[in-house]
């Protein structure tokens, strides 16, 4: 009998414990708006790193809040949903906290969305040995519009879209910064690069000089650089500038509505041989498809570190032939971010991340930009949330973006030399195999483009200065 009571004791004094961790996250006084939207808090277990920085699989907690005012408290414990851990599950140490409020709108879940709100300051949690803990986290900053500066040679373009407007049944616009040469000579006309950038890329960068460096503006022969914005209004990820049944035809507007805008208010040059197209990884995908798919618009694609081009290597699986997203054939959580070849993370805790913060994560965007939508307006899942399991039917659906299968079917003789494909032979989300795949069946198909893999280069180090001036050197040698 004394053991029994020893062990209820024991359960007891284990469930009093756990409910002791908790975590008060206030909606700071200084803020005068309310908020609806979801609700994160935020670990980081290395305390010298900064939160986001470490790809190890980190607990963060979530809830969704209607109307929350300033004053008002919300509390984490272990009733709030929870991904890696809950609250009472993490071990004795020092924890960095940090939470966000992401409103509901139409741009992807991104904590530097305008109107959503952030913890600035370092927070420090300690956990100690009997879980009694507890932390208060202000909310105190909320994120504004960025200025865009112009000068002489850097202008906005902010342009209403009647394509995409009709498309969403709403004002949409397509934004871009356009960039012009440090002189310009009265009636001369400039050949345009249009850059696509990847993750977290907008028409902001071309403020800074790293993108300009990275890009080679300014190198070669005289050109108009535009620099485009791959996410405007669109909640479920990155276009990429691809022609979707979900996000819209971004494509199109680019040839059909941008391209006019520039030759009337820039000195843009007036013939499609002029035209060419810079992508890095989701924005390499996006050049290659719209060369591809508008070959007679733009004389040249550099897709380079490109989001899958060949579905039958997309971030390492074969979606024609096995059957789950998470897990191999054999059962084993496949790797994802390499480095030298050993991988970081999972594929499963990567997009389970993505997908516990809300919309617009890396999985859900390429199941908006290849796939349909579902009764709700919603992407088409391409795989079971839970278990990981491909449908099958999704799968066909995506089947016309598999650039391999397109030139298969579809090259022609407006597209030779035009399209330039590179990924890095150690890249860190195994796209290199998927360009290895695509360059087999462009083999087969006689199909004359470059499909190269550069040694020793990852997803960011294949833009060394000797491969920008590479490709710049490209572009100018199809200049006419």
């Amino acid at each position: 009998m004394r053991i029994k009571l020893v062990t209820v004791f024991s359960l007891l004094l284990a469930t009093a414990v756990h409910a002791q961790v908790k975590v008060y996250v206030h909606l700071d006084t200084s803020i005068h708006t309310s908020f609806t939207g979801r609700l994160i808090l935020l670990t980081q277990n290395d305390t010298t790193k900064e939160i986001g920085q470490d790809l190890s699989p980190q607990a963060s907690f979530a809830m969704n809040v209607v109307d929350w005012k300033p004053g008002e408290v919300k509390v984490f414990d272990d009733n709030a949903e929870a991904s890696g851990a809950r609250l009472s599950q993490l071990k004795p140490g020092y924890y960095k906290l940090a939470s966000t409020i992401h409103i509901k709108g139409e741009n992807r879940t991104n904590t530097s969305n305008p109107g959503n709100a952030y913890t600035r300051g370092n927070f420090i949690f300690y956990i100690p040995d009997n879980h009694s803990a507890e932390k208060h986290l202000y909310i105190n900053t909320v994120f504004r519009e960025r200025a865009f500066r112009e000068t002489a040679t850097l202008k906005l373009l902010n342009l209403k879209s009647g394509l995409l407007s009709a498309f969403h049944h709403k004002d949409v616009f397509v934004k871009a910064a356009v960039v012009l040469p440090d002189s310009v000579s009265t009636g001369e006309k400039y050949p345009v690069v249009f850059i696509i950038p990847g993750w977290g890329g907008t028409h902001y960068d071309a403020q800074g000089a790293q993108p300009r460096q990275r890009y080679g503006m300014g190198q070669g022969k005289k050109k108009i650089y535009v620099y485009l914005n791959p996410e405007t209004q669109t909640r479920w990820g990155l276009h990429a500038f691809v022609d979707s049944d979900v996000n819209g035809p971004w494509g199109r507007a680019l040839v059909k509505e941008v391209i006019p805008y520039l030759q009337e208010h820039y000195p843009a040059a007036q013939t499609a041989e002029n035209y060419f197209l810079v992508g890095q990884s989701s924005g390499g995908y996006g050049a290659a498809w719209l060369q591809l798919n508008y070959p007679n618009a733009f004389n040249g694609c550099w897709a380079v570190s490109p989001d899958p081009v060949d579905f039958s290597n997309f971030t390492g699986i074969d979606l024609y032939k096995e059957r789950n997203v998470y897990t191999d054939e054999a059962g084993k959580e496949r790797g994802m971010f390499l480095e030298k070849g050993v991988a970081a993370t999972t594929l499963s805790n990567m997009v389970t991340a993505d997908d516990f913060t809300g919309d617009g994560g890396q999985y859900q965007s390429f199941e908006a930009e290849f796939g349909k939508p579902d009764r709700n307006g919603r992407p088409q899942q391409l795989y079971d949330r839970r278990t990981g399991a491909i449908d099958r039917e999704v799968v066909k659906a995506w089947s016309r973006y598999d650039l391999g299968r397109y030139i298969q079917q579809h090259w022609n003789n407006d597209l030779p030399g035009k399209v330039h494909i590179y990924a890095g032979a150690e890249d860190n989300f195994h796209l290199d195999k998927s360009v290895s795949a695509l360059a087999a069946k462009a083999k087969t198909a006689k199909a004359d483009l470059v499909a190269e893999i550069i040694p020793g280069a990852n997803h960011w180090t294949i833009w060394s200065p000797a491969f920008t001036k590479r490709v710049q050197a490209e572009i100018d040698a199809r200049i006419r």
